[in-house]
């Protein structure tokens, strides 16, 4: 298994001593056999393994860690008339779809000897990465914001990670680095390994299963990427085995108040900037990852809404009352639907949302924004 740099081409064995290009400082891909024939949907049922159950699809480290991820169910619901189908990913076993990325980059970790590990995340990847390493007898030092929600900080303290504090999500970043650069501690940052985008790819696979037609469009709230990259690599496996014979459009949600990936796509910014985002899961204004997402939108003949927080509120609000607690950022996913229904003019034929996080860590804080 090989690492490959995406900007110079330079190769090496896979190593979790590395997330970045050591060269050019470029994004990584890994390169890897893997089987194109899928597990029978029988097996699968009986699979006790969470994403390891498509082993053969996702790179080998001999170790299989989990906690039950993954196979998150799909409900359709009606919004407005329209039929929107839901994957439910809040119902992972840490209330997010980071939950598929994290068991993948915990294996690579677990084959390096190192036990302290370090993560820089707005909440979500951070409580992940917390759960699956405590559970691997690893321990988790977390980067965040100051900014973060007291909700997701009381969970990460329930975990035992270590906090560092920055003043925003850049400088989050800044300090985990520096922690990694004093060579006590593994680096495995979501926003950049690319072990991540590949658990993530078992959604995409999932999808297939669970449908008996692939959806036109996937909305996913978008911020570093993982999510967007994981589908886009997950679906152009499908197509390329045979299994589907095209990709879903992959439309990203971002908010209108940090836009990087629809300001790149459009040159230009959205009809509606705002100083400040409900959803704190997108938060991320220079994702190492930009240009490879905007290649997924291209290829996938997808797009870039933004939406605000008045319509955060309001889909927060339709989903609560249909049983379905999100946070904040979970709800842009829906309220991009509706967005990209009203820029677009068009109507999709089977959409599927993507719900990225459970609101049960942020109760409190939702009950205040509901209007």
């Amino acid at each position: 298994m090989l690492y490959k740099c995406v900007r110079c081409g330079w190769r090496a064995p896979e190593s979790p001593l590395y997330w970045s290009c050591p060269r050019c400082g470029g994004i990584l891909e890994l390169e890897y056999e893997k089987s194109a024939t899928l597990p029978d949907a029988r097996e699968l049922l009986k699979c006790r393994m969470g994403v390891w159950c498509f082993k053969h699809q996702l790179p080998r480290f001999g170790l299989y860690p989990t906690l039950g991820e993954g196979f998150t169910p799909v409900l359709e619901v009606v919004v407005e008339g329209r039929r929107v189908a839901l994957k439910l990913e809040n119902l992972n076993p840490t209330g997010s779809f980071k939950d598929r990325g994290t068991p993948v980059a915990i294996a690579s970790a677990l084959k390096s000897g190192y036990k302290i590990l370090c993560e820089d995340s707005s909440g979500n990847a951070g409580i992940s990465t917390s759960c699956y390493a405590r559970a691997y007898g690893l321990e988790p030092v977390i980067a965040v914001p100051k900014g973060i929600s007291r909700g997701k900080l009381d969970v990460l303290s329930l975990c035992g990670a270590k906090i560092l504090f920055g003043e925003n999500r850049e400088d989050a970043r800044r300090r985990a680095v520096e922690l990694w650069r004093s060579g006590s501690v593994l680096y495995i940052p979501h926003t950049h390994m690319p072990h991540h985008v590949e658990g993530m790819k078992t959604l995409a696979y999932e999808i297939f299963y669970q449908l008996s037609d692939m959806p036109t469009h996937v909305f996913v709230p978008t911020s570093s990427g993982s999510g967007l990259l994981g589908l886009y690599l997950g679906f152009k496996e499908l197509k390329e085995w045979g299994y589907i014979d095209r990709i879903p459009k992959l439309i990203a949600v971002q908010s209108a108040h940090v836009f990087p990936l629809y300001r790149a796509l459009k040159n230009r910014d959205p009809p509606i900037v705002e100083s400040e985002s409900l959803a704190d899961g997108l938060a991320l204004k220079s994702p190492p990852r930009l240009e490879l997402m905007l290649k997924a939108i291209v290829d996938s003949k997808g797009d870039v809404v933004t939406v605000t927080n008045n319509m955060i509120r309001k889909h927060l609000k339709l989903l609560a009352l249909r049983g379905i607690l999100v946070e904040p950022t979970s709800a842009a996913g829906l309220a991009g639907f509706e967005a990209y229904v009203s820029a677009s003019g068009e109507e999709p034929g089977s959409p599927l949302v993507v719900v990225t996080g459970s609101g049960l860590k942020l109760a409190s804080t939702i009950l205040e924004l509901m209007p």
